[in-house]
């Protein structure tokens, strides 16, 4: 068994590797300007990895903001595509996100199940201990984060960086692969199936309506999580209750 620093460690590298990285990259070519492009390389990329050193998700985050107004506004109609309206598609994604999160909680019940008949003890995913533990101040903090932050961020690097592009070789393989690190990122067995599920499903909807849409998915995916745990702590109901 790895000990906790070693995990620690590769959990760090990871994040680093995956969640900051890319959106760095992203914005960086953005600017059409190449000895601009150098300054902003050279000077603000250290203090851009100690920020992510102490902060992980925030300036990534902000880095795919910036990223996206670039997007908007240097008007790529290649990339544009991936980007446009979903306003009139929203009844139907509302409905297919629900259908997809009944069936998802289905599926990763009975993964669980398995894992417990066969006498592994699955640990519920650390940022729910974190909502049940913190202070409400923190939660309000983490709500924020994982309701839009992380579906922003993420289907940015998953979906629309990694899946484009190694779509363009294989889309089955590019849907696998890039699923698979998004669950892999997760760093939790009980949900490994639940991740690997949205991975996919978040590849179909940007494929067929865009990135905004998997973004959409992912924020009602995470909401209904985030409520279910703001109810266990005003309850004082705990993981192991």
């Amino acid at each position: 068994m790895l000990d906790g620093k070693i995990i620690r460690i590769i959990q760090y590298l990871s994040i680093l590797l995956l969640l900051s990285l890319p959106p760095w990259f992203s914005m960086i070519k953005r600017f059409r300007n190449r000895r601009a492009r150098r300054m902003i390389w050279i000077l603000a990329f250290i203090p851009y990895i100690v920020a992510v050193t102490y902060t992980q998700n925030i300036v990534p985050f902000f880095a795919v903001l910036i990223t996206l107004y670039f997007i908007k506004n240097q008007g790529d109609e290649g990339e544009l595509y991936y980007f446009r309206p979903i306003r009139e598609k929203i009844p139907y994604l509302i409905g297919i996100s629900i259908v997809f999160r009944i069936a998802v909680t289905i599926v990763n019940g009975i993964y669980v199940a398995l894992l417990m008949k066969f006498g592994l003890k699955p640990q519920p995913q650390e940022v729910m201990k974190l909502f049940l533990e913190k202070p409400w101040l923190s939660v309000i903090y983490l709500s924020l984060m994982t309701v839009i932050a992380a579906p922003i961020l993420e289907e940015f690097i998953f979906r629309h960086i990694f899946y484009r592009n190694l779509a363009k070789i294989n889309k089955t393989f590019s849907a696998i692969f890039t699923s698979l690190l998004f669950m892999l990122l997760h760093y939790n067995i009980a949900g490994a199936v639940s991740f690997f599920m949205v991975g996919v499903f978040n590849c179909y909807l940007y494929d067929k309506f865009g990135y905004k849409a998997a973004v959409f998915n992912h924020f009602l995916f995470n909401l209904v999580s985030v409520v279910g745990l703001l109810i266990m702590k005003y309850h004082n109901i705990t993981l192991t209750s």
